[in-house]
């Protein structure tokens, strides 16, 4: 079993908790009823190898720092390579949005905890 903080290859990886794969029904119903949404600003540059990401909140939330986590951070540091403008991040749901077109968002799953545990604890 994969650790809900292992960092671990996106390809293979079949864990469906808060930071690992996005499930069908959590993509499904994170458009029905999104929830709030927080613009971000967003680079590969904020991404860091343990898999910490750090977030820069705009609108009325402006300054608030956030802090996630991914289970891949070389596949999401690819993502915002080719990625342009605002992400959106969805605390309800446990994703952010990146906008690839004007119709196209790639959905990562991402954890509200920056702290991720050693693997095997």
């Amino acid at each position: 079993m994969t650790h809900p903080h292992t960092i671990c290859d996106h390809d293979t990886c079949e864990a469906r908790t808060p930071g690992h794969q996005v499930h069908w029904i959590q993509a499904r119903d994170s458009a029905k009823d999104p929830g709030p949404l927080v613009d971000v600003l967003l680079s590969s540059h904020d991404v860091r190898d343990d898999g910490r990401i750090a977030l820069h909140v705009l609108g009325p939330t402006r300054g608030v720092p956030a802090t996630l986590w991914t289970h891949d951070p070389g596949r999401l540091r690819g993502l915002l390579r080719e990625h342009r403008g605002l992400a959106q991040w969805q605390p309800r749901w446990n994703l952010l949005r990146l906008r690839r077109d004007t119709v196209a968002t790639t959905l990562v799953c991402v954890a509200p905890d920056g702290e991720p545990a050693a693997p095997g604890r």
